[in-house]
């Protein structure tokens, strides 16, 4: 019989760049191959290495060349850079699977992203969709939708002569999609392997807001202040921050503001959860953003002027019952506009902390407006009380941490954990 062995290439002592290879035999598969963020201190890796990746600048990994044959295929979890980051450098012949809804989230995505972002090879990537299994070589794999900021994400079950291995990808148990791990539950008891990740245990994740419930509550309580727009820096891709948002407004009878690849991309995913937004004769209004404008006419013509009913503009504001997620830059010429009338606006916050601190116009803002952000998020990772109820119901046979500065915090927390480092080889 064949030898099973599973090797975490990249992620077992840092966050971002999750790289896995199962290997059967003679016979492999790769699970992410993401962009890295940081090294294993934590440290951010310059953004100038990271867009000019090599194997000599340790960006780029050795996979293809690791064995005899190259991997039969690479799978994607979820549509987040550091998972998919680095699968463009891939040979063109390279086989890449993703689910139907991230394909549909990078379609979007891939004319309205800034080139490093992009994926241009996604047209020769093959679908598959959650709940289906299918085979690669050896390997059977199926894959359960995952509670995730990022819309679609994926876990993976792969099974090959008897061996079981799963891979959590990003998750968590507090978003608006909690019911899907009593699904897992219901459907995977001990494998044999395990890979779990672990992003909040390095404690820079706050639970000021615990769940999404929490943050979508926080929202409806800001937005009922009357005669204040608010200006809300969130991540168009985190589907369950926009539905929030969407919810706080329509309670507090505001209008929600959005630009045109955040409308898109919610019509595009629209086949897959037929109940996001937008919906006929609501509250939802557009901005045409010249850039983005210039996209859609290339891509799809005059496509854009069914949307000619909600759209908005500087001449079109009525009142000040706007609440506005939209880019930075596209907010200042209508917070100008207000500032200009003495209408006092809003700022929130609601991304992880660590992207605020990064980018200079967030303090930028609030002193050219003299208006503090106000933070409102709740992390897209599981929390550690939702790991050890996950962990305790699948009951791996061995619990391997992946996505972690703190592997070692586990020791502290779960049963049979089996601490590797990159590039040692897992015997099943």
């Amino acid at each position: 019989m064949a030898q099973t062995s599973v090797t975490i290439l990249r992620g077992a002592d840092t966050i971002g760049g999750s790289c896995i290879k199962i290997r059967h035999g003679e016979d492999s598969i790769v699970l992410d191959y993401g962009a890295p963020l940081m090294d294993s201190c934590g440290t951010s890796l310059a953004a100038e290495v990271v867009a000019n990746p090599t194997i000599a600048n340790g960006i780029l990994l050795d996979i293809q060349q690791q064995d005899a044959n190259p991997p039969l295929a690479y799978l994607l979890s979820h549509a987040h850079p550091d998972h998919y980051g680095l699968l463009a450098t891939l040979p063109k012949g390279a086989n890449i699977y993703l689910s139907d809804s991230s394909y549909s989230m990078m379609t979007i995505g891939n004319l309205f992203y800034p080139e490093p972002l992009r994926f241009n090879s996604l047209e020769l990537c093959q679908q598959f969709s959650p709940g289906k299994p299918f085979q690669i070589g050896p390997f059977t794999v199926k894959a359960f939708l995952m509670d995730h900021s990022a819309f679609g994400a994926c876990s993976l079950l792969i099974e090959v002569e008897g061996k079981q291995v799963f891979y959590t990808g990003d998750f968590r148990g507090h978003g608006r999609k909690t019911k899907v791990s009593d699904y897992i539950y219901s459907h995977i008891k001990q494998p044999d392997l395990m890979l779990i990740e672990g992003t909040t245990l390095d404690g820079g994740h706050p639970q000021e807001f615990p769940t999404e419930a929490s943050v979508e509550t926080a929202m409806t309580e800001a937005f009922s202040e009357q005669g204040r727009p608010a200006f809300v820096v969130a991540s168009g891709s985190n589907i369950d921050r926009i539905v929030s948002l969407y919810n706080a407004t329509k309670r507090t009878g505001k209008k929600l503001v959005i630009d045109l690849y955040q409308l898109y991309l919610l019509e595009a995913l629209k086949k897959h959860a037929p109940g996001l937004p937008p919906h006929d004769g609501d509250h939802l209004r557009v901005i045409f953003p010249k850039s983005q404008l210039a996209v859609i006419k290339e891509k799809y013509g005059n496509d854009f002027l069914k949307y000619s009913h909600r759209h908005v503009n500087l001449s079109k504001l009525q009142g000040t019952n706007y609440v506005f997620r939209v880019s930075p830059y596209a907010m200042t010429p209508y917070l100008d506009a207000f500032v200009g009338q003495e209408v006092k606006p809003k700022f929130i916050y609601s991304m992880w902390l660590g992207y605020q601190s990064k980018q200079a116009k967030f303090a930028e803002m609030t002193e050219q407006y003299r208006q503090s952000w106000q933070y409102m998020h709740t992390s897209g990772h599981a929390y550690l009380e939702h790991l050890i109820n996950f962990s305790n119901n699948i009951a791996a046979k061995r619990l391997v941490p992946v996505h972690t500065l703190n592997g070692d915090k586990f020791v502290e927390h779960f049963e049979n954990v089996h601490l590797v480092k990159n590039g040692e080889e897992i015997i099943l």
